[in-house]
């Protein structure tokens, strides 16, 4: 039966061994963080000071935005009924990439100041002046373009001039330079304008200034950086066009004339294309003004020659047919001429091949419709290729991708076009048939009349032809003459007033949201790792209130370097009553008469277990019971420091037989209350305090006192005081709030379960008394590092330990 109790407490232990830390505790998260407000108060001013470093060094970014509804209209098309190869497009892609292209980009460079920036720089940010700038660098001539994008600092000397130097002043460009003069170096030559002297002096006073050349290579990706350009609303056919820059004026000019420039762009390239159709049609009609102007002759010669004066006598039916028939011929040649020319040049492709010569070819022609699109794909593609080249090289993966659908076209136009001239022929054999068949019926014809109606035929045809090609001309001259741009702003951009970036509100937002994770975390990582004794409560939890509380003893405010008798100094105090508590709650555990023993001990030294000896042994003696206090703890005895008494003799020397007991027992400031100190550290304590002597000793007091108090060694690091707690009347078990470790309450249960100590009762000691309560409500305080060890000498405990800084802040931060 025995057995079967010892097993159940055993598993008993095993359970709350394995349950230790699975169980949330709210009064321990509140102890935490309390106890961490430290810490989120280091944390806020880390965060705060990083969000106020970012905000006030990262220079402002500004954005200018412009809507614009894209239409190119051809008033003269719609006017005429005619057809331009330059119609409306919906490809707003295809605009987008023109309008974000490096063409439209350096034009819009070219019209801005640009090629000269002027900054100011501070401690550690850099201003663009560009607007605003207090002095102007022009007429440049530049000589070396090593000099491009370097830092040129400018400083007025006593004298009214000039001095420009390199960023760290140990090259200087120019000295003695004149507002308004040209100075000279062997990098450029240039002239300086002081455009406002007190906005100079004004900068110069607070910031160093500077001006940069700039190199036209930098600013185009500067400001295609910044530039973007996307598709608003495809069915309204707007586009938002938007520029990021840290000068907000620059922002806006950069924004508005980039339309500008886009506008002038798409007029001049369709003017080209138109110019491209107009030349193509004055070269045919020379040549057949030509052929006119023969066939006139030939007919003279042949009238005059063989007296003819007209051709009455012809079939009229068979001419005008014959006539048909011919002129259809020519118009099959010619496109046969166009497709032959247009194989040739696709076949022949390149990068220096342009593309807009291909499309005037197509005009007018059966195959227009079929070919153009085909062709208006490979300008798009060609066109991205090259704006792709600006900004990367030919392995680029999307240049290659370009190449393999600029290939794919090119096969599919010369498929269309192998298509196309197999119709042509077609139909020109067939008319060539009908003509054939008609000729032979006009044999029968008289020879000179016939061939007069021939020559009048060919004639007939040229002058149609010519007459067509003149047609063509004035329609594209008028279609040219209204070709304009009905590109729409909707707003024009303006200078922005307030920087998109950083985004202020969004920064202290963040910083919060940084702030509440890192408490969090610390919160999350203190807990987890948090495993002190703070209350009585922690206690009878881990034990499951299988063991008996004494009661509690609070915090003593002053800081002791030894334990010490201070019930004696204020016996009415808080101290005190709670150590009265604890000799009134000693006659539950044994109220028999005689002469009593009472053993105090702990896990490891620094839980106040002297402390507790000394000072419930004063507050017995208080009673007007005897009371004698003897020092078992002979590794590391602190019974001679807390009275300040000579430890010559003692405990080690009884033991050993070399001194008698009267000699060794010292008596306190306080009445009835003796001590026998610890005496000089034996090589040998446990031999000592296990030996019989110890015995015959306790047994001597217990004649003069009422109540013999030992303090025993720590049981958590040495077994030397098991024995004397399994004896005594009183054995006593010290935790320290917020110092001791729930484990250590594992060594109650190995005492109880295993040493079968039955009477055994716990102390808390170092209780926080600003609280208004204990047991459950209880479990704050300041908290202890703890430590221990022994060797040759004795234990090691982290009190003594010295403090650091970070705990010293602590401390008066809590205090305050």
């Amino acid at each position: 039966m025995e057995q079967e109790k010892i097993n159940s407490n055993i598993e008993s232990y095993r359970e709350r061994i394995t349950s230790f830390n699975n169980d949330f505790e709210f009064t321990t998260l509140l102890y935490v963080i309390r106890k961490s407000l430290l810490y989120f108060f280091i944390a806020f001013l880390i965060i705060a000071l990083a969000a106020f470093l970012y905000l006030r060094y990262t220079p402002p970014v500004y954005e200018a935005e412009s809507i614009i509804q894209l239409n190119v209209t051809n008033q003269a098309r719609d006017l005429l009924k005619v057809y331009s190869s330059f119609g409306e497009s919906d490809e707003l892609k295809s605009e987008i990439e023109i309008m974000r292209s490096p063409i439209i980009i350096q034009r819009t460079i070219k019209k801005l100041p640009l090629s000269v920036g002027y900054f100011t720089k501070g401690t550690v940010l850099e201003h663009n002046k560009y607007g605003s700038n207090s002095f102007k660098i022009f007429d440049i001539e530049i000589a070396d373009s090593s000099i491009l994008g370097k830092k040129l600092f400018i400083k007025q000397e006593a004298n009214n001039s000039f001095t420009i130097t390199d960023e760290s002043g140990t090259t200087t460009y120019n000295t003695h330079v004149q507002d308004g003069g040209t100075f000279s170096n062997k990098w450029f030559t240039a002239r300086l304008l002081i455009i406002s002297y007190g906005q100079f002096q004004s900068e110069a006073a607070n910031d160093r200034i500077f001006f940069v050349l700039q190199s036209p290579k930098h600013l185009l990706a500067e400001m295609k950086a910044g530039l973007d350009v996307r598709i608003d609303d495809p069915s309204a056919k707007t586009v938002a066009v938007s520029f990021k820059h840290n000068n907000a004026r620059l922002c806006s000019d950069f924004v508005n004339q980039l339309l500008i420039e886009y506008d002038d762009y798409i007029i001049s390239k369709k003017s080209q294309s138109g110019e491209n159709i107009l030349n193509f049609i004055k070269e045919q009609k020379d040549t057949v003004d030509k052929r006119v102007k023969e066939s006139e002759q030939m007919i003279q010669l042949f009238q005059k020659s063989n007296d003819l004066k007209g051709t009455s006598g012809l079939s009229n039916s068979y001419m005008q047919q014959l006539s048909s028939l011919e002129q259809e011929q020519s118009h099959l040649s010619i496109e046969r001429a166009v497709l032959e020319h247009l194989e040739n040049t696709v076949k022949n492709f390149s990068e220096e091949t342009n593309v807009d010569e291909i499309i005037p070819v197509l005009i007018g022609r059966s195959f227009e419709s079929t070919l153009q699109s085909l062709i208006m794909e490979l300008k798009t593609a060609v066109n991205k290729r090259k704006e792709l080249l600006y900004t990367n090289t030919l392995e680029n993966n999307s240049v290659k991708k370009l190449d393999i659908q600029i290939k794919d076209l090119i096969n599919l136009i010369l498929k269309s076009i192998k298509v196309v001239y197999g119709q042509n022929e077609e139909k020109l054999n067939a008319v060539n048939n009908q003509i054939i068949l008609l000729k032979s019926s006009l044999y029968s014809l008289p020879e000179k009349e016939l061939e007069l109606a021939r020559l009048n035929r060919v004639l007939e045809i040229n002058n149609k032809y010519y007459t067509m090609l003149l047609e063509k001309e004035t329609e594209y001259r008028l279609s040219s003459a209204g070709i304009t741009t009905y590109n729409q702003v909707l707003n024009y951009a303006e200078m922005p007033s307030a920087s998109i970036s950083p985004k202020h509100n969004f920064v202290y937002l963040v910083t919060f949201v940084v702030w509440l994770i890192i408490c969090a975390l610390i919160i999350v990582i203190r807990y987890v790792a948090h495993d002190k004794i703070n209350s009585l409560n922690d206690i009878s939890k881990l034990t499951n209130a299988s063991v008996s509380i004494l009661g509690i003893v609070p915090k003593h405010k002053d800081k002791m370097t030894n334990s010490q008798l201070i019930i004696e100094k204020n016996p009415k105090s808080m101290m005190a009553e709670a150590f009265r508590t604890l000799r009134t709650n000693l006659q539950f555990i044994s109220n028999e008469k005689g002469p009593k023993t009472l053993a105090v001990t702990s896990t490891i030294s620094g839980e106040g277990k002297t402390f507790v000896a000394l000072n419930l042994g004063g507050i017995i003696a208080f009673s007007g019971k005897k009371v004698i206090v003897i020092d078992l703890d002979m590794r590391k005895p602190k019974i001679h420091l807390g009275f300040n008494a000579d430890n010559s003799k003692g405990m080690s020397t009884l033991l050993i037989g070399k001194d008698k007991l009267n000699d060794c027992i010292q008596q306190s400031p306080q009445v009835n209350f003796d001590f026998i100190t610890a005496g000089p550290i034996p090589p040998n304590p446990s031999e000592l305090i296990l030996s019989d002597k110890l015995e015959e000793i306790i047994e001597e007091l217990k004649k003069s006192y009422d109540m013999v108090i030992m303090d025993n060694p720590p049981v958590g690091l040495v077994t030397d005081g098991v024995p004397i707690i399994q004896r005594v009347d009183y054995p006593i078990y010290v935790f320290r709030a917020e110092y001791s470790r729930k484990n250590f309450v594992h060594n109650v249960d190995r005492l109880i379960n295993e040493n079968k100590i039955k009477r055994l009762t716990i102390v808390l000691n170092g209780v926080e008394t600003q609280r208004k309560g204990y047991g459950n409500k209880y479990g704050y305080g300041y908290g202890y590092g703890y430590g221990y060890g022994y060797g040759s000498n004795g234990y090691y405990t982290e009190s003594e330990r010295p403090e650091s800084f970070w705990s010293k802040l602590k401390q008066k931060i809590q205090k305050s």
